[in-house]
């Protein structure tokens, strides 16, 4: 659909609404997004299920709000049919590791600390959240499951035999370790990577942004993203954590983040917003493998 048509339905619904310029960006997975004069965000899903979905996503964020410290989506702006919203733009900027890597000592304590909070506050949101904002509850073994069926289907044919081999070991290890976790589910945001992780430098604020994939799952998987900043941070965020801990959480983590490059390779052959490149320089990279 053209940006005129999306423009159109926010006039409709929010006459208040004024802007100079705008940007449109169709990229995205599950939401189209329109931003107005850097400062207004507003989301539109893509499809039926993720109409549905961001019903309870903006319910779910504002009873959140009332819990977690750290920036995140406040909309102000819901259709009658709830299926458009906009919230004011958060500050700051993706926090991708070249710019971690700028930080000070003291930045990166900052930011440890913050984030060890937004995770201890999230995972102890109570399991009554599940039926009252409608929150899927992760099944471990269907997935693992599927990323096996859709590595070997999809992925083997296009790789070399030694990076077939790696892979393979890899999905043992991760099969062995999840048989033998033992961890209660929790409210997870599960998609905390850096492109949904924004600093703001003003006031050394951490933003948190995207909560579409939210689910009832292992708390390892809010801790995968993070190793993007290395080890050293990913072992003083789960130091300050004060959530349930178990022996092989961090293993776990660890784990998903190498899980991240095989998705992006599937979802690409899927017609997803990224491409095979990318993901098979992330998997060369995260393998360490780059001279197979």
């Amino acid at each position: 659909m053209k940006a005129e048509f999306f423009l159109q339905q926010i006039k409709n619904e929010f006459p208040q609404v004024e802007w100079k310029k705008y940007r449109i960006l169709t990229h995205g997975w599950d939401h189209v997004v329109i931003v107005f004069d850097e400062k207004l965000i507003f989301r539109f899903p893509k499809d039926k299920e993720y109409k549905e979905e961001f019903k309870n996503e903006i319910q779910l964020l504002s009873y959140l709000k009332k819990r977690i410290k750290v920036g995140i989506p406040e909309y102000t702006y819901v259709s009658k049919d709830k299926s458009l919203a906009g919230y004011e733009m958060s500050n700051g900027r993706e926090l991708k590791s070249s710019h971690f890597k700028r930080f000070t000592g003291s930045e990166k304590e900052l930011f440890a600390k913050q984030m060890a909070d937004f995770l201890t506050n999230l995972h102890a949101t109570p399991n009554s959240a599940i039926s009252k904002f409608n929150i899927s509850v992760n099944n471990p073994k269907k997935d693992y499951n599927e990323l096996v069926s859709n590595t070997e289907k999809f992925l083997f044919p296009r790789i070399n035999k030694k990076e077939v081999s790696v892979i393979e070991k890899y999905l043992d290890e991760l099969k062995v370790t999840l048989d033998h976790s033992n961890y209660p589910n929790v409210l997870t945001h599960n998609d905390l990577t850096w492109e949904h992780i924004l600093w703001n430098k003003d006031n050394n604020k951490v933003n948190i942004i995207d909560f579409s994939d939210r689910t009832f799952g292992d708390p390892a998987i809010d801790f995968a993203g993070l190793w993007e900043y290395g080890q050293i941070f990913v072992n003083r965020v789960y130091g300050l954590y004060k959530g349930k801990k178990d022996d092989q959480l961090l293993h776990r983590s660890q784990l998903y983040f190498k899980r991240i490059p095989l998705f992006i390779m599937k979802d690409a052959l899927d017609g997803y917003p990224c491409t095979f490149k990318e993901g098979y320089e992330m998997f060369k990279k995260r393998y360490k493998i780059a001279k197979i």
